[in-house]
């Protein structure tokens, strides 16, 4: 699984998330991370199996990917509650493959 974590746009990237006393706020499959990332939702350059981060603008242009006719797509859900959590934050994420 590919865990997702909040982490401010200024603040420096852990090693571990361990390392922060973090929460994860969700986590997406493999399968549905390529599938995601073949709908043009999640940009090419992003790999399951790095770690990685999106800042808030990041962020905002993959729900920008979103288009109104793709909210129903179940490999939309897992993707959106994750965007939606770190909006309310206003948050970037921080994503560790395990």
């Amino acid at each position: 699984m590919l865990d997702f974590y909040l982490l401010d746009d200024d603040e420096n990237a852990p090693g571990y998330p361990e390392e922060t006393g973090i929460n994860i706020i969700g986590s997406i499959d493999f399968e549905t991370f390529e599938r995601l990332k073949a709908k043009r939702i999640i940009p090419e350059r992003f790999d399951y199996h790095s770690d990685f981060r999106w800042d808030k603008v990041l962020i905002q242009q993959i729900r920008n990917n979103i288009q109104e006719h793709m909210l129903n797509d179940s490999d939309v859900g897992p993707l959106l509650q994750l965007l939606d959590i770190a909006k309310a934050h206003g948050s970037g994420l921080m994503a560790f493959a395990d």
